[in-house]
């Protein structure tokens, strides 16, 4: 490196980080995007046909997000390791394509729509999620469950599914000397919750075909409970077709809690001191190393970025086409995100932890189950 540019200072850099000419950084750009492009073209490939596959048939119930899990992780599995270089592409798509993803999703927070359902809709969704979270944090704390893991199901079982599992991901951090999760926390809570809610809309069909209880009364308790806007929707239709309808509404107004939430995790899970004593967040292991004296934002940048947006929708300053779009956007690049971390996924290690996940799973929706039941029962008779 030519001499004139050691040790150049750079108000935003260290001291010890030299200024490279623009030749220099156009070429490592360049070798950068080389790097990651194996890795996008199989998580691409893998988001594509997760996206065809969740328009066909059961796999409606999943959506696009689980789907492009399960095939990432399928395809690890079937081939015992990620495909050959692939490894910084798919880096890529775990941390920054699913930060990129999360905001946009946060257009989709439109409390407008929430106007209709009155203050005991939203009350009894905070109600339901908090006694959900607190649930499964107790139990898992009893269980020794690592705390990435009973925070991720925590907040899938609570609020919205996959998608919340998705976006709280960044935030996980281990307590000093806590093991990592085997198998990734992010791919046990999706794959629990999943498998949870599938169950919980058969359950509902159950309970409709026994004629005991009022179309609109399970409906509302289906959106009160399961995990998955789809699963919702699709229990709301199975009860009482014009339910559906109400079963989604309900569901939204569990959904519209999730920026709350993340910024509640945020604070939360932010380590006590600036060099990150209690860990880092897996998806920022790889850079811990040279970046411990950084100091840690009270809040992250994709939080902040995703409750802009969802006030953005809310205030009327996006027109349809671009929520629209940005919807789309969002959905693509976290469903990619997720296709990501499947691809990461070690079956092999999963074990325990697999059989804790899903321990913790029940736990929280049953909790959730009683207390939605019980809270819909009061105000719908």
């Amino acid at each position: 490196m030519p001499r004139a540019y050691r040790g150049a200072r750079v108000p935003w850099r260290s001291a010890a980080t030299p200024r490279l000419p623009p030749g220099d950084r156009y070429a490592r750009r360049v070798r950068r995007l080389l790097e990651i492009l194996p890795g996008l073209a199989w998580v691409s490939a893998l988001t594509a046909v997760a996206f065809v596959g969740s328009r066909l048939g059961p796999a409606q119930l999943l959506g696009p997000l689980v789907l492009a899990l399960l095939l990432g992780a399928a395809l690890r599995l079937s081939v015992r390791r990620a495909p050959p270089g692939s490894a910084a592409g798919v880096a890529f798509a775990a941390r920054t394509l699913l930060r990129v993803g999360i905001v946009l999703l946060g257009v989709r927070l439109d409390g407008r729509a929430l106007v209709d359902l009155g203050p005991w809709v939203l009350l009894g969704s905070a109600v339901g999620a908090l006694v959900a979270f607190a649930v499964v944090e107790v139990a898992g704390r009893a269980w020794r469950v690592p705390s990435d893991l009973r925070r991720l199901v925590a907040i899938g079982t609570a609020i919205c599914g996959a998608a919340a599992v998705a976006a709280a991901t960044p935030l996980m951090r281990r307590s000093a000397g806590e093991p990592a999760t085997p198998g990734g926390a992010a791919p046990l809570a999706i794959a629990t919750i999943s498998l949870l809610g599938t169950l919980g809309v058969l359950g509902f069909v159950a309970l409709d075909l026994a004629g005991r209880l009022s179309p609109a009364f399970l409906a509302a308790w289906a959106g009160a409970t399961l995990q998955e806007v789809g699963q919702a929707v699709a229990a709301g239709t199975a009860v009482g077709g014009d339910r559906a309808d109400l079963a989604l509404l309900v569901k939204l107004s569990r959904v519209v809690w999730l920026a709350p939430a993340l910024v509640a995790l945020a604070f939360w899970t932010r380590p006590p001191s600036a060099d990150g004593a209690r860990g880092r967040a897996d998806g920022e292991a790889a850079g811990a190393g040279h970046g411990a004296a950084r100091r840690t934002p009270w809040v992250p940048a994709f939080v902040i970025g995703f409750v802009a947006m969802g006030a953005a929708t809310s205030a009327g300053l996006l027109p349809p086409p671009a929520v629209a779009a940005a919807t789309t956007a969002g959905t693509i690049l976290t469903a990619a995100a997720m296709a990501a971390i499947g691809l990461g996924v070690d079956a092999t290690a999963v074990g325990r932890s697999g059989r804790q996940a899903l321990a913790l799973g029940t736990v929280g929706f049953g909790a959730l189950v009683v207390v939605m039941g019980a809270w819909y029962g009061l105000l719908l008779r």
